[in-house]
């Protein structure tokens, strides 16, 4: 059988792309910095989330507004009470994770494996705001440092590199992994190249992209790569 082989991800390709990427971002890059920023204080406690100051007034808006899914989310009747309870009822498993980082996180852990896939499972239960993207977008506003974005295109992308990536709670811990390795891989080359350590590396990348966490700078690589041909506005 013919094996494809892993293209290993390289630091200069990693910021390349993503200073790109940033050299198109307009005024939406506000509405992210503002939904995150607004929810400092649930990322601490999940309990302390708030069907009406939070979901709808910061997280419905972000995933409208700033994730393009107002076809999706946008419409009538969707049980955002629901998504409200059961991410309060989830404060345990998002505890668990609460002050890890997505490059030194351990997802074989059982603990750290059994959170991701119970919180991703529980959201997938509520119609249309459960979709795969919607669900990572939440994920990724109340957890910035661990949850990493997604979209079909960028699904299809990484199904080429690890065939169990796909649209349930299993892929998307498949998926986590996935970009926490290609993110070492480049912190590896950057740290042979600088004599750094992983976390000068990080923080090295973190004032370059605005203190961007690494889940989001990797998303923006991702967005970039499977989105080639698209133009912003």
């Amino acid at each position: 059988m013919l094996r494809i082989k892993r293209i290993v991800m390289k630091y200069e390709d990693l910021v390349n792309v993503v200073d790109e990427f940033e050299q198109e971002i307009d005024l939406t890059e506000c509405i992210y910095f503002g939904a995150i920023k607004k929810l400092e204080n649930v990322q601490t406690d999940i309990g302390k989330l708030d069907d009406v100051q939070h979901i709808k007034r910061v997280i419905k808006p972000f995933l409208v507004q700033w994730g393009m899914m107002g076809r999706v989310v946008g419409r009538e009747g969707l049980e955002w009470e629901k998504l409200g309870r059961m991410l309060r009822g989830l404060e345990q498993e998002f505890k668990q994770l609460r002050g890890k980082k997505l490059l030194t996180i351990n997802f074989d852990e059982g603990f750290v494996s059994s959170s991701i896939r119970t919180i991703y499972r529980e959201l997938d239960n509520i119609p249309y705001i459960g979709s795969p993207t919607a669900i990572s977008k939440i994920l990724h506003l109340l957890n910035p440092e661990i949850f990493v974005m997604w979209d079909n295109d960028i699904r299809k992308m990484y199904k080429k590199k690890n065939k169990h990536i796909r649209d349930t709670s299993e892929g998307y811990l498949e998926f986590l992994k996935e970009t926490q390795k290609e993110l070492k891989e480049a912190f590896e080359e950057r740290q042979k190249q600088t004599g750094k350590n992983f976390h000068e590396i990080e923080q090295e990348i973190r004032r370059r992209y605005k203190n961007k966490t690494l889940a989001r700078i990797i998303d923006e690589y991702n967005w970039s790569k499977a989105h080639p041909n698209f133009v912003k506005n």
